[in-house]
Protein backbone atom coordinates (compact mmCIF):
# COMPACT_ATOMS: atom_id res chain seq x y z
CA UNK A 1 0.00 0.00 0.00
CA UNK A 2 3.13 2.18 0.26
CA UNK A 3 2.90 3.10 -3.45
CA UNK A 4 -0.32 4.23 -3.64
CA UNK A 5 -0.20 6.35 -1.19
CA UNK A 6 3.28 7.45 -3.14
CA UNK A 7 1.20 8.23 -5.98
CA UNK A 8 -1.93 9.92 -4.08
CA UNK A 9 0.40 12.26 -2.41
CA UNK A 10 2.12 12.96 -5.76
CA UNK A 11 -0.78 13.83 -7.72
CA UNK A 12 -1.85 16.57 -5.35
CA UNK A 13 -4.30 14.50 -3.37
CA UNK A 14 -4.77 14.72 0.25
CA UNK A 15 -4.91 11.44 2.64
CA UNK A 16 -7.13 11.78 5.26
CA UNK A 17 -7.83 8.54 7.03
CA UNK A 18 -8.14 4.03 6.92
CA UNK A 19 -10.95 2.41 8.52
CA UNK A 20 -10.52 -1.02 8.85
CA UNK A 21 -13.46 -2.73 9.49
CA UNK A 22 -11.12 -6.35 10.18
CA UNK A 23 -11.41 -9.88 8.72
CA UNK A 24 -14.53 -10.60 7.41
CA UNK A 25 -15.74 -13.97 5.27
CA UNK A 26 -16.37 -13.23 1.60
CA UNK A 27 -19.57 -13.98 -0.22
CA UNK A 28 -17.98 -16.46 -2.35
CA UNK A 29 -14.34 -17.58 -3.14
CA UNK A 30 -12.02 -15.54 -5.10
CA UNK A 31 -9.56 -16.83 -7.12
CA UNK A 32 -6.61 -14.52 -7.93
CA UNK A 33 -3.56 -14.79 -10.16
CA UNK A 34 -0.40 -13.19 -8.74
CA UNK A 35 2.94 -11.58 -10.34
CA UNK A 36 4.45 -15.03 -10.38
CA UNK A 37 2.21 -16.74 -12.19
CA UNK A 38 0.59 -18.69 -9.37
CA UNK A 39 -3.31 -18.70 -8.53
CA UNK A 40 -4.62 -18.27 -4.91
CA UNK A 41 -8.26 -19.06 -3.87
CA UNK A 42 -9.25 -16.41 -1.34
CA UNK A 43 -12.30 -17.33 1.66
CA UNK A 44 -11.51 -14.09 3.63
CA UNK A 45 -9.54 -10.92 3.31
CA UNK A 46 -9.41 -7.55 5.41
CA UNK A 47 -11.61 -4.73 4.60
CA UNK A 48 -10.02 -1.32 4.76
CA UNK A 49 -11.52 2.34 3.48
CA UNK A 50 -9.44 4.71 2.79
CA UNK A 51 -10.70 8.33 2.85
CA UNK A 52 -8.83 10.84 1.05
CA UNK A 53 -8.92 14.03 -1.54
CA UNK A 54 -7.39 13.85 -4.71
CA UNK A 55 -7.40 15.18 -8.54
CA UNK A 56 -9.53 13.11 -11.03
CA UNK A 57 -6.87 12.66 -13.25
CA UNK A 58 -4.73 10.94 -10.64
CA UNK A 59 -7.68 8.62 -9.67
CA UNK A 60 -6.48 6.14 -12.91
CA UNK A 61 -3.17 6.09 -11.75
CA UNK A 62 -4.16 4.61 -8.43
CA UNK A 63 -6.90 1.97 -9.73
CA UNK A 64 -4.09 0.59 -11.77
CA UNK A 65 -1.39 0.51 -8.84
CA UNK A 66 -4.42 -1.09 -6.64
CA UNK A 67 -5.03 -4.06 -9.14
CA UNK A 68 -1.63 -4.74 -10.16
CA UNK A 69 -0.90 -5.52 -5.96
CA UNK A 70 -0.61 -8.48 -4.86
CA UNK A 71 -1.81 -7.71 -1.31
CA UNK A 72 -5.47 -6.37 -2.71
CA UNK A 73 -7.92 -9.09 -3.60
CA UNK A 74 -10.90 -6.32 -4.82
CA UNK A 75 -11.06 -2.78 -5.21
CA UNK A 76 -13.47 -0.09 -5.70
CA UNK A 77 -12.89 3.71 -6.04
CA UNK A 78 -16.27 6.28 -5.65
CA UNK A 79 -16.38 9.74 -6.21
CA UNK A 80 -18.43 11.86 -3.34
CA UNK A 81 -19.63 15.26 -3.98
CA UNK A 82 -20.34 18.10 -1.84
CA UNK A 83 -24.26 18.22 -1.52
CA UNK A 84 -25.63 21.76 -2.39
CA UNK A 85 -28.39 23.11 -0.14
Amino acid sequence: MGVVLQLLLAGGGMYIKVFNRGVIPLAYSIKKENKAGETNTYLDGIYLLFTYFTKPESMEALEVALKTDDDVIRSSSFKIRKRKY
